[in-house]
């Protein structure tokens, strides 16, 4: 999470939090310095201009930098929340003679965030991807929040090894429990992406098989592979519109 990804909005946001919160702080404190303990009132104000500027650093870097999970917050600065695992499925044309969508293929997400910028690490049955560069827009007009992304990922096989990119824009819907979107690859592969939340916690999952057995404890719901292996996609799809409440 080396990346720091701010729009100016959120920048301004931010700024203007740790500003209400140096007046607050230094009122309350110079008025307790004032009151309770007689000191002259200018004297009073600026010790408590100074101790809440103070104190409003302090809090902000530790409230920025943690896990953005609190959602009181996350209202106050309008940074919507992403982290946390997901779980869905890619219908691609990845395999396929004519180019045409229709495969689906189970994929996760594990994303890290903190107010200043997240990671993104999706994994499938097959390989894992990182991300390269990601944003997070905020559209205050429409009320809209899109997630994009550049990733890379190795393509290992028997006659084919190979370094590949790609990018991706999902929209958070559904009270930002759902992600929904598409993406392309350099390979070349292209098709839409549907995931939703299982939850916010992220602490030590790190493969697909490990977000795979949270989604069927979860949701008692078998998770099939893609067509190139054992299963159908049929169920998976079921089992996917079941978790997002919904049929499109």
């Amino acid at each position: 999470m080396a990346n720091v990804s701010l729009s100016t909005g959120e920048l301004k946001k931010a700024l203007l939090f740790v500003s209400l919160m140096t007046v607050g702080i230094g009122a309350l404190v110079g008025l307790v310095r004032h009151y309770a303990f007689g000191a002259d009132s200018t004297a009073a104000l600026a010790v408590g201009l100074l101790s809440g500027a103070s104190w409003s650093v302090l809090i902000s870097t530790l409230a920025f930098r943690r896990t953005w999970t609190w959602n009181w917050l996350a209202r106050a600065i309008g940074r919507p929340i992403i982290h946390g695992v997901w779980f869905g499925h890619l219908n691609t044309n990845y395999g396929s003679h004519d180019g045409s969508v229709g495969r689906l293929i189970p994929i996760a997400f594990v994303i890290k965030q903190t107010f200043l910028g997240y990671s993104l690490r999706s994994y499938t049955e097959r390989q894992d991807s990182v991300t390269l560069a990601e944003t997070l827009d905020v559209d205050d007009k429409h009320d809209t929040v899109h997630l994009r992304y550049m990733y890379r990922f190795q393509i290992m096989r028997e006659n084919e090894r190979k370094q590949t990119t790609g990018a991706g824009e999902l929209k958070l819907l559904e009270n930002g429990t759902r992600l929904k979107g598409h993406y392309l690859t350099d390979s070349p592969t292209q098709g839409s992406a549907e995931l939703v939340l299982l939850q916010r916690e992220v602490g030590g999952i790190d493969t697909f098989l490990a977000v795979q057995a949270l989604h069927q404890n979860k949701f008692s719901t078998p998770i099939y592979s893609d067509q190139s292996g054992p299963g159908t996609p049929a169920p998976l799809a079921n089992a996917t519109i079941k978790l997002s409440g919904k049929v499109d």
